[in-house]
C-alpha cells in the first residue's frame, strides 16, 4: 500500500528505508540509505511523517540554501548595508556550507561557532563573540523560514544556545574630551564631518549627506539618507526607520565649520561636478569609504595622543554630554533619533566618574551624618533597654 514503507538490507551491508508515493500508474519511491537497521527504521519514520505533513525536505546544502534565501527572500526586506553584512556572515559559515540542510544538526552549528572564535590557519583571525552571535541569529532566521515552508523538519538552529556577548562600556565623553577631539581634527579635510558625529549623526548619515539637505542660514540638516558603498559605485539610500529621519538643528560652531568646508570644496571643483552633490567627498570627488573614514579618524587621535575610539563612539558621547548637562532624556532621544528614550538611557548614556562622585555627595547631604556628628544610637526606653526591645 502506498505510504506504508519498508526497510531492507543491501548486499553491501547498508540498510535502506523506502516509502512509495502515488498511485499504481504514478508510483515513485523515496529512499534513505543508513548504516544500521536502527538508523534505517528512524529514517523510515521520518519519511512517513514527512508524507503525512506534506513536508518536502530540501536536497540543497546549507551554503546553497543560504545563498538562495539571501538573494530571493532576505534582499527585498533589508538595506544594502545589512545585505553586505549577511554576505560576510554566510562566508563565516563556510565550514558547514556543504552539509545538506536536511541533515544539519545543532552540533554542526556549535562546532562551526567554536571554530570561529579560535584562530584557523595562518591568515584567519578569531572572530568576535558578536560576529558569532550574528551568525547564529542569521541561521535561526533562515532555517526558521525553511521549516515554515517545509524544506526542513525543524529549525535546528534554535537548539544551539546563542553565544554570550560581553558588554562593552562605551567611553563617557566629557566637555573637555570633546574639545580635545575637535582640536585633534582641526584643519583636517573632514573636520566638519567629525563635528557632525559629535552632535549625534551616524557615520552613514554623515557620508550620505548632500548639500541640498543642508540649510546654513537656518542652521539645520535634513537627515533622510545614508551612504551605501563607496567610490564611483556609492549610492544614497533612504534610512531604514522613519524615526531616524528628522531635521536636526546645528550648533553655531558646526555651521561655521560647514561654511568653511563648502568654501574649500568650491575651490577644488564646482559642486555640480561632485558625485551626487555630496557634502563630504575625496580629493577626486568620490564618495568616502566608511571603513577608511574611521581609520583616518583614529590616526588623527593617535597623532594627538588621544585614546583610540570609533567614529560611532562620538555619537555615544553626544548622549553622554546631553544627559550630563541635564538635558531631559526625551529631548536627547529626539536629537539622537532613537525609537525610545530607553535606548537613549540604557545603551548610549554613561555617567562620568565626576557625576557619580557628585551624586554620592548629594546622597550624603540628604541622608548621611554631618561632619562632627557622633554616631547615632537607638533611643532608650528609660530602663536601659533600647525602645522596641523591652
Amino acid at each position: 500500500m502506498s505510504g506504508e514503507g519498508s526497510i531492507f538490507k543491501r548486499s553491501d551491508g547498508r540498510w535502506v528505508a523506502a516509502v512509495s508515493i502515488g498511485g499504481r500508474t504514478t508510483r515513485r519511491y523515496q529512499r534513505r540509505i543508513r548504516r544500521t537497521r536502527g538508523e534505517a527504521l528512524a529514517a523510515l519514520n521520518e519519511l512517513k511523517a514527512d508524507r503525512l505533513s506534506g513536508t518536502r525536505v530540501s536536497k540543497l546544502s546549507l551554503g546553497e540554501y543560504l545563498r538562495a534565501w539571501l538573494d530571493d527572500s532576505a534582499r527585498p526586506t533589508i538595506s544594502a548595508n545589512t545585505f553586505r553584512g549577511y554576505e560576510d556572515v554566510i562566508a563565516h559559515l563556510e565550514p558547514i556550507a556543504d552539509v545538506p540542510i536536511a541533515q544539519l544538526t545543532a552540533e554542526d552549528i556549535e562546532r562551526c561557532c567554536n571554530a570561529m572564535v579560535t584562530k584557523r590557519g595562518k591568515v584567519a583571525q578569531p572572530l568576535s563573540p558578536k560576529t558569532v552571535r550574528n551568525a547564529q541569529v542569521l541561521l535561526r532566521r533562515a532555517l526558521g523560514q525553511a521549516a515554515m515552508r517545509g524544506h526542513v523538519r525543524r529549525n535546528v538552529a534554535l537548539e544551539a544556545p546563542l553565544r554570550r556577548v560581553p558588554r562593552q562600556r562605551r567611553p563617557a565623553i566629557t566637555p573637555a574630551d570633546a574639545k580635545r577631539i575637535l582640536g585633534a581634527v582641526t584643519g583636517d579635510r573632514y573636520e566638519a564631518a567629525f563635528a557632525l558625529a559629535l552632535i549625534g549623526l551616524r557615520e552613514g548619515e554623515i557620508l550620505g549627506l548632500a548639500w541640498d539637505d543642508v540649510d546654513l542660514v537656518a542652521g539645520t540638516v535634513l537627515v533622510m539618507h545614508e551612504l551605501v558603498g563607496s567610490g564611483p559605485n556609492a549610492v544614497r539610500q533612504q534610512l531604514k526607520t522613519l524615526a531616524s529621519e528628522a531635521t536636526v538643528p546645528l550648533p553655531p560652531f558646526v555651521v561655521d565649520q560647514l561654511r568653511a568646508h563648502l568654501a574649500r570644496q568650491r575651490a577644488e571643483r564646482p559642486i555640480a561636478a561632485i558625485d551626487g552633490g555630496l557634502v563630504f567627498v575625496t580629493a577626486k570627488g568620490y564618495a568616502v569609504n566608511g571603513s577608511w573614514f574611521t581609520k583616518h579618524f583614529q590616526s588623527l587621535l593617535e597623532r594627538a595622543g588621544l585614546p583610540r575610539m570609533r567614529v560611532h563612539d562620538l555619537r555615544h558621547g553626544a548622549a553622554t554630554l546631553l544627559v550630563g548637562a541635564g538635558v531631559h532624556p526625551r529631548v536627547a532621544q529626539q536629537l539622537l533619533r532613537h525609537a525610545t528614550s530607553k535606548t537613549t538611557m540604557d545603551i548610549y548614556s554613561h555617567v562620568s566618574a565626576a557625576q557619580e562622585r557628585e551624586a554620592a555627595i548629594v546622597l550624603n547631604r540628604l541622608i548621611g551624618d554631618s561632619p562632627g556628628d557622633s554616631p547615632r544610637t537607638p533611643a532608650s526606653s528609660g530602663n536601659g533597654v533600647p525602645s522596641g526591645q523591652s
